[in-house]
């Protein structure tokens, strides 16, 4: 499935740009073009893309206050999309009720623009416990394209067997393939794992240099929603913990926006961001480079692939989404995941 036939994809929250981006500027969701852009107040809003007097590209217009001007003939829009002026109108008469923009609710939050371009299923973006709960500090690493599928790359998220042979120069040990059992736990919006890890190489995600240092940890691998990932490294209380809030902004088919939020438990000290982020940098571009390699076309069908004790989570992730794709479209209470419950890992 590609994700442009998840129709129910769209009553969800996607990234389209960093907090303070410049505005007005193009973006791409689904297939579709839109333009993103704020008033001089930093009141954000999504739009259509082109006047609807002259279809004048409005990713070059410009901000007056709180107007967009086009750039073609002028005419003056406001947040809400409405014309209020037309400078070639006859004295007297009223703007044409056509004469207007059609807009998307845009939501700020973790340092990024948000938009829903259908009917909302939930009120905002998934919220982060890291963040809003336990006031972690709190930074943007990614906000990249990528020649990838969005499903893939949250699939690739929830993937517990590829980091011994895709991050082998990082932290993956490929004389280390097997996975430790685990359990996974439905929620009301996805679901949870939390699986036990002996891991070499991540010392620099904490501050620490020596690279050849090994750690137990717990990872803790949440689904968010149907684009929406949550990672914990859980260390015990030391060295210091860290999270990851990711997300995969659909583009189109076979393009996405890659999007990964870090909070981290320790303070700059401890947790040095520079040095987090340059490792980070690493693991990511292993990701990627499998990425952008495979197959679009995402299968849902749990039948359609073969599956190992391992792959719960990414087993479950197809189940997800076989759901959404059941549910119907135009019901704004569309929901991920059934009743929880606890799932324990067997052959599927």
């Amino acid at each position: 499935m590609y994700v442009t036939q998840l129709s129910a994809l769209r009553n969800y929250w996607y990234v389209i740009a960093r907090s303070g981006d410049s505005t007005p500027k193009s973006v791409r969701l689904f297939g579709q073009d839109y333009v993103l852009w704020q008033s001089e107040g930093g009141e954000p809003v999504l739009t259509q893309p082109f006047c609807p007097h002259r279809g004048a590209d409005l990713a070059t217009a410009a901000i007056v206050v709180d107007k967009l001007i086009c750039p073609y003939h002028g005419w003056q829009f406001d947040i809400n999309g409405r014309c209020t002026a037309i400078p070639q109108l006859d004295p007297g008469l009223p703007i044409p009720p056509k004469a207007k923009l059609a807009t998307w609710p845009v939501i700020e939050k973790y340092g990024l623009y948000w938009t829903c371009v259908g009917r909302p299923a939930v009120p905002g973006p998934p919220a982060w416990l890291e963040a809003d709960e336990l006031q972690w500090e709190i930074h943007v690493d990614f906000f990249e394209p990528w020649n990838a599928s969005a499903f893939r790359i949250i699939d690739n998220n929830l993937d517990q067997s590829h980091p011994a042979f895709v991050h082998q120069n990082t932290f993956g040990n490929p004389n280390a393939p097997l996975v430790p059992k685990y359990e996974l736990h439905r929620t009301t919006m996805g679901f949870r794992s939390r699986i036990p890890q002996q891991v070499g190489g991540v010392g620099p995600q904490m501050g620490i240099v020596d690279e050849d240092r090994s750690f137990s940890r717990i990872q803790e691998a949440e689904l968010l929603g149907p684009l929406h990932t949550r990672i914990r490294l859980e260390y015990g209380g030391s060295p210091p913990d860290y999270c990851f809030y990711s997300t995969a902004t659909p583009v189109d088919d076979t393009h996405s926006i890659y999007i990964r939020c870090s909070a981290l438990a320790g303070d700059s000290t401890s947790q040095p961001y520079e040095l987090f982020h340059s490792y980070s940098r690493r693991v990511v571009d292993e990701d990627r480079l499998v990425l952008e390699a495979t197959n679009a076309d995402f299968p849902i069908d749990i039948k359609s692939e073969v599956h190992l004790r391992c792959d719960l989570t990414t087993l479950e992730y197809r189940k997800v989404l076989a759901r959404i794709d059941r549910t119907d479209v135009g019901q704004a209470s569309t929901k991920l995941g059934d009743a929880p419950g606890d799932l324990r890992q067997t052959s599927p």
